[in-house]
């Protein structure tokens, strides 16, 4: 069983965290905010890069983007290559708002800032307390406070960009990386209405991105599925695939297919061209238990590297909460031959959400108690466990990218999972290498073999 820890903090931001997404090998992005309240929580996207320390790494902030009224609760990012820059579909009430995210120079995108110099002096002068909240803290340490020199926060809303650079992302650069430090322009781009409940206040639930076929996935309070084509935003086709509202949905590897899961208790597998049914998950939980249960959350991972080979892995919770409480499972599925392969209790701690690394070996599982855990994809045996990674569920998940650049900068670990709440903490949980006799080792074996071996022959007179 693996040892309890306890993660390490990246970053403390000033508003609930509710999506994450990772952007480069070095880049990522959470959204989240207060919503409509008056309650003086802000709504924001910020960007962070992971700056290398001794031992492991650091997240400092490039880039904020306030966005207004709507606090962003799902997204995702991708690459389009024809426009030559990122897109992020964001969630705003029952609309999917777009942006389009550039590479910029820090100081090039404080000259693309309208504001003259002395107008900023003279907000930052009138509004100490905007100043104080607008601070974000970034350590190293597990859950340690972090200090950090005080922020100067520049706006702009020239052609409707909004930057905020903080001194830190100047003053300390990464001694691995070039001196000039790399941030993201952010502008608002088009918005369009996903979600058309009447049951229900309407609202965007998840938002997925096929970059093959260019498709966005939406699903919502109304339960439909709906594809996308971009850049058109014209929609191909819309399924009603459940009563309720859709928790979750992905995209397989191969893009031929789409799950989508549901708090009615539903799983189903849906052609990703036509939005036909392929077939609907079953999950009926070990011991001839006659506890109902619901998917929370659904992702691909793929086997071995080859995107043509995956597997579907699901969480459920039970529906009821009784005492005793029942237990929640993880669950593996071949797609392939439309069959459930592996069952893994998980203990009465409820699911909130779930993630697959890049490279298709781990699962991240977050937990109502705030709990992280990470798995092995092939066997579902767990690696590691945080006790308390946050102090309130855990709302996004999200591995770092699987390559050497990543793990160079993260410490050098075999993979690195990044949990976020509405505790306003960005947490790190890395996996390390499994471990190794080396050198020294080999060695001692050999040594250890021969004498063995001599004693052996000595003994029958060889």
């Amino acid at each position: 069983m693996a040892p309890p820890k306890s993660g390490e903090l990246l970053a403390r931001v000033n508003f609930p965290l509710y999506s994450i997404n990772v952007i480069t090998e070095r880049h990522i992005l959470v959204a989240g905010g207060g919503g409509k309240s008056r309650t003086g929580i802000p709504n924001k996207i910020e960007i962070y890069e992971l700056v290398p320390t001794k031992t492991t790494c650091k997240a400092e902030p490039v880039t904020r983007y306030p966005t207004g009224d709507c606090a962003i609760m799902n997204s995702t990012v991708f690459f389009h290559k024809g426009r030559k820059s990122f897109a992020l579909a964001a969630g705003a009430d029952e609309h999917c708002q777009m942006y389009t995210m550039r590479y910029c120079l820090l100081e090039d995108c404080r000259e693309e800032d309208g504001d003259t110099r002395s107008e900023r002096a003279d907000r930052r002068g009138s509004s100490t307390a905007l100043r104080r909240r607008r601070r974000s803290e970034s350590t190293s340490k597990d859950h340690g406070e972090g200090d950090r020199p005080d922020s100067k926060v520049e706006n702009g809303t020239a052609n409707g960009v909004v930057h905020e650079i903080t001194d830190s992302a100047k003053t300390e650069p990464d001694t691995n990386a070039n001196s000039v430090r790399i941030g993201f322009s952010i502008r608002p781009d088009t918005s369009f209405q996903t979600d058309f409940s009447t049951k229900q206040e309407p609202f965007q639930k998840v938002v997925r991105f096929a970059p093959e076929t260019e498709v966005l996935f939406t699903g919502g309070a109304d339960g439909c599925l709906r594809a996308w084509k971009y850049p058109q935003y014209k929609m191909i086709y819309k399924v009603q695939a459940h009563e309720d509202e859709l928790d979750d949905l992905c995209i397989s590897p191969d893009e031929n297919k789409v799950v989508t899961v549901s708090r009615d208790g539903h799983g189903y597998v849906w052609d990703a061209l036509d939005g036909k049914q392929v077939c609907e998950l079953t999950f009926v939980p070990p011991g001839n238990s006659s506890e109902k249960y619901i998917f929370r959350a659904c992702r691909f991972g793929i086997v071995e590297g080859d995107k043509s080979n995956y597997r579907l892995f699901t969480i459920s919770n039970p529906v009821v909460r009784k005492k005793p409480a029942s237990r929640c499972y993880l669950t593996k599925w071949d797609l392939r031959r439309q069959a459930l392969e592996k069952i893994q209790p998980m203990g009465t701690d409820v699911l909130s959400s779930l993630a697959v690394s890049e490279d298709g070996r781990f699962l991240g599982i977050g937990h109502l108690s705030g709990t992280v855990e990470v798995y092995i994809a092939f066997s579902l045996q767990r690696l590691y466990r945080a006790e308390h990674a946050h102090n309130i569920f855990v709302t996004g998940l999200e591995f770092l990218k699987s390559c050497d650049e990543t793990r160079r900068l993260a410490g050098n670990y075999d993979a690195s999972l990044i949990s976020i709440s509405v505790d306003n903490h960005i947490v790190a949980h890395h996996i390390p290498y499994p471990a190794t006799m080396g050198l020294a080792g080999l060695l001692i074996v050999l040594v250890g073999v021969i004498f063995i071996v001599y004693l052996l022959m000595d003994f029958y007179g060889l």
